[in-house]
């Protein structure tokens, strides 16, 4: 992506952690961020219209050349315009919101509507306080589970698609490759870039690995919100990156001749780290050993 794009993107609050990383390495960025921290006490020029009036007329008198007459009024409109176009793009877009959790940590969120947000582990979110009555957007990398007060459209875009709601609850995942979407309460609408569709409440979306599915659920919020995480058909490495998120440690394969690939359907609790690497390793001929932060998965004698 070139560094226009990048810009504009980061004004409109729309950048991913990767884009954002990519952005923060061009030279200019500090500068960049100099001008937005300067904004808020930007004020425009103050116009007496009447006396400016006057003196147009008076330049006209004096002048019989209409390009005089046209250079004053294209300077005046350059300024007028430089000073609208400096509140709109540059104050519009201060007052971002961020936050980031950390490993093994989750955080409940209350917007300007009173929509509430339980971010998960590893997460980051972000929203324009500014400009939030106009437009309802978040930016979501990682999970949440989102209670959304009714109102306008309230859009949640993630590197993977976007869901668009005007009020319900649902549930947002987003890691790598995973982009999946249940729908509690309510209706959702659903855009990547393979699919839009209409998600309703008690279904999932999932689109993992360029595959899309479509199923059932009988649950009233996310399991992970009461301390356990599940998949359904959910490759196993990315299980395991799961695993490291909500304990906060390493996991490391040993000589494992399988797929990671390997789809995993099941849970594990985020409480006992024991009982959780038994629920993911024994499905596989599975064992384990752990040492401190880390944990080694090696094949069972």
């Amino acid at each position: 992506m070139n560094k226009e794009e990048l810009i504009k993107k980061w004004l409109d609050n729309e950048l991913s952690l990767t884009e954002r990383e990519e952005l923060e390495k061009l030279d200019g960025f500090k500068d960049y961020q100099k001008i937005i921290a300067s904004v808020p006490y930007f004020k425009a020029p103050q116009f007496e219209s009447e006396k400016i009036y006057k003196q147009i007329q008076e330049q006209k008198k004096q002048s019989s050349s209409s390009k005089k007459w046209i250079a004053t009024i294209s300077k005046i409109a350059a300024v007028l315009i430089i000073g609208f176009l400096s509140y709109t793009v540059f104050f519009k877009n201060t007052n971002n919101q961020e936050f980031n959790t950390q490993l093994a940590t989750t955080e409940h969120i209350i917007l300007p509507d009173n929509s509430s947000v339980e971010l998960n582990a590893d997460s980051y979110l972000s929203f324009n306080e500014n400009s939030w009555q106009e437009n309802r957007n978040v930016t979501l990398n990682g999970e949440a589970f989102f209670k959304v007060a009714k109102g306008q459209k309230f859009t949640v875009k993630t590197p993977n698609g976007q869901v668009s709601v005007k009020g319900t609850q649902f549930n947002v995942k987003q890691r790598d490759n995973l982009f999946i979407v249940t729908c509690y309460e309510g209706l959702v609408e659903v855009i990547n870039a393979k699919d839009t569709l209409l998600v309703a409440a008690g279904n999932e979306y999932s689109y993992v690995q360029n595959s899309s599915t479509f199923k059932d659920i009988n649950l009233q919020k996310p399991s992970w919100t009461v301390g356990k995480t599940s998949f359904s058909n959910i490759p196993l490495k990315e299980v395991l990156n799961e695993l490291e998120r909500q304990y906060n440690i390493k996991v490391n394969l040993k000589n494992l001749t399988f797929d990671t690939d390997q789809n995993y359907t099941g849970s594990f609790v985020h409480h006992h780290l024991e009982e959780a690497l038994k629920a993911i390793t024994i499905p596989f001929n599975l064992t384990y050993k752990i040492d401190d932060r880390s944990v080694t998965i090696i094949k069972s004698e």
